[in-house]
């Protein structure tokens, strides 16, 4: 059950509001961020939901990116350091955290359909560090971002969703799609390892699939291995102990509303 955002539990009246993720950057203070992650994991919690997109960790790379806000900064180990932070914090409450956006999402006109143009070395030395760091740190979720990375579309990127994630950092947890246009190509995010198209089954619909499966495109084996992930880690999860009781009086509190302060 999935709760938005960067600055707390997005959409619910009197949920905290925590200063935006550009401002918690700025402090340089990783202990804090881990209890904001903390804070917005037991609100989730209290809201009887376990997945969080808190954790948006772009490089500020444009001046006119219109989530500048959700993100700590223009650094790859600034922005790693502060996204392990929240999501220890978010994880110790057994929150998904879901990391966002992969890869290169950096500017506002053009976003869905633009495409990050870069050499091998410029992808993995400036704009995949910080993914790569907080996958190592245990990061239950990836959503994928909307443009094209080097022509393809990053949601149906094979070299990003499988080489570079799953065979290169052994990441093994599960990826979805970002909202509304983050597929456009049944088949193309099957190949490339896309798990769970949100925030519904448009182009992951059951007579796409089962259309495709018919017609000998994609095998009964890659939609299992799609499945697995999701499986896993929501059981992994569900098997947890709580380390605490999360009542509703949680969401907004005072303790939440100082630490905001």
């Amino acid at each position: 059950i999935f709760l938005d955002g960067p600055r707390g539990v997005s959409l619910h009246k009197g949920a905290t509001a925590f200063p935006v993720t550009m401002a918690r950057g700025a402090s340089w203070d990783i202990d804090l961020e881990e209890r904001i992650g903390e804070a917005m994991a037991e609100e989730i919690r209290a809201l009887k939901a376990n997945y969080s997109g808190a954790v948006c960790m772009n490089l500020l790379r444009h001046p006119a990116w219109g989530r500048a806000q959700e993100t700590y900064g223009e650094d790859p180990h600034h922005v790693g350091e502060m996204a392990c932070a929240l999501v220890t914090g978010i994880q110790k409450h057994n929150v998904q955290a879901c990391v966002k956006h992969f890869a290169a999402n950096s500017m506002e006109n053009n976003r869905f359909g633009g495409s990050m143009n870069m050499d091998e070395r410029t992808l993995h030395e400036v704009y995949l560090p910080h993914f790569k760091k907080v996958i190592e740190h245990g990061a239950a979720s990836v959503m994928s971002a909307y443009n094209k990375l080097n022509g393809e579309y990053c949601g149906e990127n094979k070299m990003l969703l499988t080489d570079i994630l799953r065979k290169d950092w052994g990441f093994k947890g599960y990826v979805t799609s970002d909202w509304m246009n983050g597929l456009y190509y049944t088949q193309k995010g099957i190949e490339a390892g896309m798990n769970i198209e949100m925030p519904s089954g448009n182009f992951y619909s059951v007579k796409k699939v089962k259309q495709l499966l018919a017609d000998g495109k994609i095998k009964e084996q890659q939609i299992n291995d799609l499945i697995l992930p999701v499986l896993r880690t929501k059981l992994l999860f569900a098997a947890k102990k709580d380390v605490q009781e999360y009542p509703k009086n949680l969401v907004g509190c005072q303790k939440h509303t100082d630490l905001a302060q």
